[in-house]
């Protein structure tokens, strides 16, 4: 029941973000991250773990687009596509990733990411289990250029099981990740939501 509480408010809430934008936004091929309300704020944060909302906008060489969660250990690839999701493109939209905690099990967590745009929402949910940390710390990109040849970084959560201070990734990760790849092995376990524009 949770779960298709939280599909409907993300699915609303993703609705009115793309309907208060869609005269504003020009095609300009970037991602960006939106300024949220109070409410939607609200929302987010009592509906969810972590959330993290990224605007699209392309112009009409772009038909399709892919998200997909990849998961690191101290650096190494170890399940590269999770929940890969492809969808058809039309000049803008919005990406929501939130992750959520199950009632049953608190180790395990609900990844869901939705694409909205004029076509509507697709949505995938991807059940993980989570061992329990010392810190955390997330983050996302603020604003990429979008080009066929890059599979971009949006977003990231990473855990660390030392006691010492923990940071997020670099500003520069998100934009060349496979120049700061490296990054990665500072964390136990990294989530990364990456995405992919095709023409």
């Amino acid at each position: 029941m949770k779960k298709i509480i939280l599909s409907i408010i993300l699915s609303l809430l993703s609705f009115s973000l793309v309907a208060c934008k869609a005269d504003d936004q020009k095609s300009e091929n970037i991602l960006s991250v939106p300024e949220l309300t109070a409410r939607e704020k609200a929302i987010l944060e009592n509906s969810s773990e972590h959330s993290f909302l990224i605007d699209f906008s392309v112009d009409d060489t772009y038909k399709e687009m892919s998200v997909w969660v990849e998961k690191y250990e101290f650096g190494k690839l170890v399940k590269p596509e999770m929940g890969r999701m492809t969808t058809g493109i039309e000049k803008n939209g919005t990406i929501i990733f939130t992750t959520s905690k199950t009632d049953d099990d608190q180790k395990r967590s609900m990844f869901n990411v939705s694409i909205q745009n004029h076509d509507g929402t697709d949505t995938f949910t991807y059940p993980e289990t989570i061992d329990e940390m010392d810190s955390s710390v997330w983050g996302n990109a603020g604003k990429l250029i979008i080009n066929s040849t890059n599979k971009l970084a949006l977003a990231s959560i990473c855990y660390s099981s030392g006691n010492e201070g923990i940071r997020s990734l670099s500003t520069g990760f998100y934009g060349d990740t496979e120049g700061h790849i490296d990054e990665l092995k500072e964390y136990d376990v990294v989530y990364l939501l990456r995405s992919e524009f095709t023409k």
